[in-house]
């Protein structure tokens, strides 16, 4: 074969790769933009998948995974972060005792999170929802039990993180129930 056949077989054989590669990774992108434009807050969901570089070539399913992981990982930190504040033995009672309760709820919205991690994989959209909710329903009572209190603002931005990661897990279960 002549240099420039080859040249020319080179340069055609590169050129189609780049634009199958940036076709792929504009589908990617379009997936992340259309499940976060039904968001609360597109911005901050693009974001948190844009740092996860698994969600970077997931379908909608996996990318329903890959939320309800990182909820659970919130709520899990939250968790831990709860059980750390109760080892400070000079708290105010009402704020140790919505501490405690608090503890309490995240632990059964970690539950409900792999519950919907199971129902998620046997594609269950509506058992999703409904864990999901229940999770969020959780954290809300966590910061309902400030409020007679002070101590409220204790884990209120945690608590705000969590709800929109899993408002997030809603978003794309609702785009998997329309398919």
């Amino acid at each position: 074969m002549k240099p420039v056949t080859s040249f020319v077989l080179f340069s055609l054989t590169l050129s189609l790769t780049l634009s199958l590669l940036a076709s792929v990774a504009n589908a990617d992108t379009n997936l992340i933009d259309k499940v976060c434009a039904r968001t609360h807050n597109k911005n901050s969901c693009v974001a948190v998948f844009e740092s996860n570089p698994d969600s970077k070539q997931a379908d909608l399913k996996q990318l329903g995974i890959i939320a309800l992981t990182l909820a659970s990982s919130k709520a899990t930190e939250t968790s831990q972060y709860i059980k750390t504040l109760l080892l400070n033995k000079t708290l105010d009672p009402v704020i140790d005792q919505a501490l405690s309760d608090c503890s309490d709820q995240y632990l059964d919205a970690i539950q409900q999170l792999g519950d919907a991690s199971s129902d998620l994989l046997e594609d269950g959209t509506k058992d999703v929802r409904t864990s999901v909710k229940a999770a969020i329903a959780a954290a809300q009572s966590c910061e309902n039990g400030f409020v007679e209190s002070s101590g409220r603002e204790i884990l209120l931005s945690r608590n705000a993180i969590f709800r929109q990661l899993c408002n997030n897990v809603l978003v794309i279960n609702k785009l998997l129930e329309e398919k």
